[in-house]
């Protein structure tokens, strides 16, 4: 009951899979913590304790109650007690799912509940993973087709789904939306220049950065391949990659193979990547998978050009020679001739330009939390 107003609280509970951050993950958490405390009580569960930090599994996050089941299991029927236990007792209203797998809990906790909860599946999953995930999509479906709402990360995944029956009782399109006033590329000049020495990058250099990751769908050997490809065609091109991963041991290999040690750069896990990004004149985006890049989104708030391969909604956030340039996907020489269209100033500016304007009018963190609260309160009215 929120006190001001004597009206109750909808009692609204996220289920992730787990605190490890991906970009689902961070998703549901910016969401959490986002919605009014004076409309919403917010809890997020983790159903597997993978946490990467023991901060992860706080008991309370900005408002947020937090806590993780500790499954050991594909279907664990004491962490599905115990979250029943918790829904009946919090008298949750509305469990919000965030990718396939923590539908089965939520359809479980339905069925187990005293009250007619809501169910909300917010699906990140891409068109092109493997197939044994997409297969275990589509066996969900009748999860899906019973679910009080489907909400999709964009228009170009729902049409996808959409044409593989992938639906629910009622579907929206809410686009990701990233905190712009935290992104804002106002990094003193000194601490650019220091961080590009660092690396062995002059002022001058032109350099394509890539934030993220390091694993095979990620899609950074198809970069490192352009960059050589570009610099054999004329272009003085470098390139940092932000970030560590699995596949750091190959692309160093791969690095040192193409003679590439003193133009292509790998900083390491970093903690907070804006600096990194802000060092670099262009972003790049070469993932074979990405329904979402979270990444991109940053780097447009912080007024880079993006060149993205055409996967998932890419095309919704790169406007073709306007904001940056699309190219096929897995495509490296397409990938080498945008790298080296990007290397005049004037162009690399003017998409910079258009890729803040664009991600502060259409995917901003406030409007993102505000149409889930549109959508929140139409399942759930307020009460009292």
């Amino acid at each position: 009951m929120d006190s001001t107003t004597g009206t109750r609280q909808v009692r609204v509970m996220f289920l992730v899979v787990s605190a490890s951050m991906g970009g689902a993950e961070s998703h549901a958490l910016a969401l959490a913590k986002g919605l009014d405390r004076q409309y919403f009580d917010v809890s997020l569960v983790y159903l597997k304790d993978e946490a990467e930090s023991p901060q992860a599994h706080a008991r309370v996050q900005d408002g947020v109650f937090v806590f993780c089941l500790g499954a050991d299991r594909k279907l664990d029927l004491a962490a599905v007690r115990q979250l029943g236990a918790y829904a009946n007792a919090k008298e949750i209203d509305i469990v919000v799912c965030v990718n396939p797998y923590p539908l089965v809990y939520a359809w479980m906790l339905r069925l187990m509940s005293k009250r007619r909860v809501r169910i909300v599946e917010i699906l990140h999953s891409a068109a092109t993973f493997p197939m044994e995930s997409w297969l275990h999509v589509l066996a969900l479906r009748p999860l899906f087709w019973m679910s009080d709402l489907l909400v999709y990360m964009g228009k170009n995944q729902r049409s996808y789904w959409e044409r593989h029956l992938l639906t629910a009782r009622r579907t929206e399109v809410v686009r990701h939306g990233v905190n712009v006033d935290r992104l804002r590329n106002d990094f003193p000049v000194a601490a650019k220049g220091r961080l590009r020495e660092a690396h062995g990058f002059a002022e001058s250099d032109y350099v394509v950065g890539v934030c993220g990751a390091l694993r095979h769908e990620c899609g950074h050997a198809d970069l490192v391949a352009a960059i050589h490809a570009a610099r054999a065609a004329g272009t003085a091109v470098k390139c940092l990659i932000i970030g560590d991963g699995p596949m750091r041991a190959a692309i160093e290999s791969m690095v040192e193979r193409l003679g590439l040690q003193d133009e292509v750069k790998i900083t390491g896990s970093v903690q907070d990547g804006r600096l990194a990004v802000s060092c670099c004149d262009v972003m790049a985006e070469p993932s074979r998978m990405e329904t979402v890049s979270l990444a991109a989104l940053e780097s447009m708030a912080l007024g880079k050009p993006l060149i993205m391969a055409n996967v998932g909604n890419a095309s919704e956030f790169v406007e073709h020679g306007k904001n940056g340039l699309l190219y096929a996907q897995a495509d490296v020489a397409q990938l080498a001739r945008h790298i080296r269209r990007l290397s005049d100033r004037k162009r690399r500016a003017a998409y910079g330009d258009a890729s803040l304007a664009k991600v502060h009018s259409q995917f901003s963190l406030a409007q993102m939390v505000d149409a889930y609260h549109r959508i929140f309160l139409n399942l759930h009215p307020l009460q009292g």
